[in-house]
């Protein structure tokens, strides 16, 4: 599949998602389904860059959340402050005395009070709000009206899945402190994905109502692996001055990342993949100022740096190896 320019942001402001045609299929069926899409994989093979593919090409916004441990399983739906809730009354307390006398000051404080003002919109009641996106193909009722990415849902309790069944499945909710219910109906819903690094096993009710797709690299051999990594490096316009014909940083970096990580995985420790190949070449470009013979010196001294991760691996192993000295 072509590349697709990705939405800007802080890192990549250039790149692009080369579409496979799995993701093409998965993405598909998911929209078609109206279920959410469960990407797994291992951290930084792309999952969450898919989101901001499916945003880019269907020209809608993009909310993001990143699950923590402490989050609450309302947190996606909204979030309620009571501390600034709290705050407000002592101002008020302070301040009224100095204010001209209404007709109805109880009235007054009551909608200063309002619990309904101390309540933060969170990623999937914005996306539910969001307009009805106009202009070719999108007025369908089909065509979403915002793309959502719960990014590492893997990391939050067994509650959070399970509280999205219903939310997903009914796509209305009413936060107690408004009475209120948010509700987009059945067309222009929002497509939604969830990725997961598996660190978590997620309750099988939860995932029976997600479309799967099971996003892997290509490592079968060391051949496919780099031809993978070359097809994403290459997707990155600015790195393409790393890039040639034959013995190229880019070339190069991708062997190494082959290598650490198949040491790392005969040590039974967690493997590099993507993620710290684009950060090892990224470093190199800055350091060399595009000039691909000067990144591809600077490799070996530096990629231990970005390859190495786990404290039982040496640093100091020979460029090219993977392997910890001596081994």
């Amino acid at each position: 599949q072509a590349p697709t320019l990705l939405l800007p942001d802080d890192r990549y402001s250039k790149a692009a998602h080369r579409w496979s045609g799995q993701e093409v299929a998965a993405v598909v069926q998911a929209w078609a389904s109206g279920r959410p899409l469960l990407v797994r994989g291992e951290a930084g093979c792309g999952k969450s860059q898919l989101a901001r593919a499916v945003a880019t090409v269907l020209g809608l916004p993009l909310f993001t959340e990143v699950i923590h441990p402490r989050y609450e399983a309302t947190d996606l739906l909204y979030r309620e402050d009571p501390v600034k809730r709290l705050a407000q009354a002592q101002l008020l307390a302070a301040i009224r005395p100095a204010l001209p006398s209404g007709p109805d000051p109880l009235a007054w404080l009551t909608a200063q009070l309002d619990p309904g003002r101390f309540v933060e919109k969170g990623p999937i009641w914005r996306a539910m709000i969001q307009p009805v996106p106009q202009g070719e193909g999108r007025g369908h009722p089909a065509w979403p009206r915002a793309v959502v990415l719960i990014d590492e849902i893997d990391k939050a309790d067994s509650d959070i899945p399970n509280a999205l069944l219903d939310v997903l499945g009914n796509r209305s909710f009413t936060p107690p402190a408004t009475g209120v219910a948010v509700n987009c109906g059945d067309a222009h819903r929002p497509f939604i994905v969830i990725t997961t690094n598996e660190d978590r096993e997620l309750p099988p009710a939860f995932v029976r109502r997600c479309s799967v797709l099971n996003l892997r690299p290509d490592d079968g051999s060391e051949a496919a692996f780099i031809a993978w990594l070359l097809l994403r490096a290459r997707a990155h316009p600015d790195l393409l001055p790393l890039d040639g014909p034959a013995n190229s940083a880019m070339q190069g970096a991708a062997a190494q990342v082959w290598a650490d990580r198949s040491a790392a995985a005969k040590l039974g420790l967690p493997t590099v993949g993507l993620a710290e190949y684009l950060d090892l070449l990224y470093s190199l470009l800055r350091l060399s100022a595009g000039d691909g013979q000067r990144a591809l010196a600077l490799l070996g001294p530096l990629s231990a740096y970005a390859l190495v991760k786990q404290r039982e691996q040496d640093q100091a192993r020979p460029p090219g190896s993977g392997q910890r000295q001596g081994d």
